[in-house]
């Protein structure tokens, strides 16, 4: 009341009728602060509209009144008007709790982990300009060791000595060994001969067979060397193909072996002619000897290698700065990773605002249906109009009315509906 009076008193009307007018404008306002329930809105609409001569102003008040929910249809649901404004609260809620969750991650990566890489590379920068400083001071302890060194060779020596005879005695019983002189020699201990794998004899014994067993000796040792030579990017790579090589190789050698044996048995009338070689004892044992024997020289081989690196302090700096330039680059690798995923954490903030603006904007229009509330704003206009159209007096009050009620439509439903 003392705002009504405060507007009677500053507003001077030049007439009673105005002033009344205004007086039941402002007192429905403060009646609708309480939720009013209508079984029609068009014969609420007509008796409002005579209580305020049709005004335009008092037609927008009570427009916005019903879109606020404060005027509803007597069929409205609270419960299911508050459930549903419940469930956009709930995923309002979700959404911060999301949002809040990739800001904590992209303030982490920008402020924790990515300086934390920055600050590898520096260290990684100055222990390879230190390493240069050793290096120019002869302050680069290797850790070189000889006995090491010598113990490494002279198993790289033994085992290539052990290789080269192992492959020849393998190609001789291979395919130089004599069959019929084997029987012949084998005596009362035939089987016990004859499973003999290797011909020991055979290679000591002058011969021009010789000249092929050694050169094809010396042929598989090179094979199996090419795996500690290869370089470049694919190193791995080439290496376990090259290995994956020796093994078939010493493979079919086993194979051909196990099969010059059960032959020679047969001959000898004490083996069946039904052979495989998968379940012979010989064709594992050859691979054993061979191949197996072959990856430990390899692997003493390598720290021969890696141990007289150490010997030299240029070569020692040079594997020592290579690693670090390595861990340099995966460093920058990780920081341009954790860079993009910044950029992917930035677009998620920008989409979950996106998505919260929306459920506000969903909050906002929740009090009623959507649907319901347009027709109920529309039902009520229908009603004003009818008390408008009673006269002709009231022309120029229609036409304010409808450009109020065309202006409120669209500015909170961008439409306005078509009366035709």
């Amino acid at each position: 009341m003392k705002l009504l009076k405060s507007i009677q008193n500053r507003m001077k009307p030049q007439n009673q009728k105005a002033a009344v007018q205004l007086e039941d404008t402002l007192n429905s306002i403060n009646t609708l602060t309480k939720v009013e329930r209508v079984k029609n809105f068009q014969n609420y609409a007509l008796q409002k509209a005579g209580l305020n001569n049709g005004d335009a102003t008092s037609l927008k008040t009570h427009l916005s009144c019903i879109k606020d929910g404060y005027v509803v249809d007597e069929t409205y649901n609270e419960n299911e008007h508050q459930t549903r404004k419940q469930q956009i609260v709930e995923k309002i809620e979700l959404k911060q709790d999301e949002k809040e969750g990739v800001e904590g991650n992209k303030r982490n990566i920008e402020s924790v982990e990515i300086p934390s890489s920055k600050e590898k590379i520096k260290d990684y920068d100055s222990e390879i300009q230190q390493t240069k400083l050793d290096l120019e001071a002869n302050k680069i302890n290797t850790g070189y060791q000889a006995i090491k060194h010598y113990t490494y060779m002279t198993l790289v020596v033994l085992l290539s000595v052990y290789l080269i005879l192992f492959y020849a005695s393998a190609i001789y019983a291979s395919f130089f060994r004599n069959a019929s002189a084997l029987i012949e020699l084998a005596g009362d201990d035939i089987a016990l001969y004859l499973d003999s794998i290797f011909d020991i004899k055979g290679i000591f014994t002058p011969s021009y067979s010789l000249i092929i067993v050694y050169l094809g000796a010396f042929l598989f040792f090179a094979i199996g060397m090419i795996p500690h030579t290869m370089e470049g990017k694919y190193r791995k790579l080439k290496s376990g193909l090259a290995i994956l090589g020796s093994l078939v190789v010493d493979a079919l050698l086993a194979y051909k072996i196990d099969k010059g044996i059960h032959d020679l048995k047969v001959m000898a009338g004490i083996a069946e002619e039904d052979w495989n070689f998968l379940t012979s004892i010989n064709f594992y044992l050859v691979l054993a000897f061979g191949f197996l024997a072959y990856l430990v020289w390899g692997y003493m081989f390598e720290l021969m290698i890696k141990e007289k690196d150490k010997k030299n302090a240029h070569i020692s700096a040079e594997l020592l700065i290579k690693g670090l330039k390595k861990a340099i680059r995966e460093e920058r690798q990780h920081i341009n990773t954790l860079e993009t995923k910044v950029i992917e954490l930035e677009s998620q903030i920008t989409i979950l605002k996106s998505q919260i603006e929306h459920l506000k904007r969903d909050l906002d229009r929740a009090m009623l249906n959507p649907d319901l509330l347009s027709q109920s704003l529309t039902s009520f206009y229908m009603g004003w109009l009818q008390f408008l159209n009673g006269t002709t007096e009231l022309n120029e009050k229609k036409e304010a009315c409808t450009i109020a009620y065309e202006t409120f439509m669209n500015t909170h439903f961008k439409t306005t509906p078509s009366f035709n």
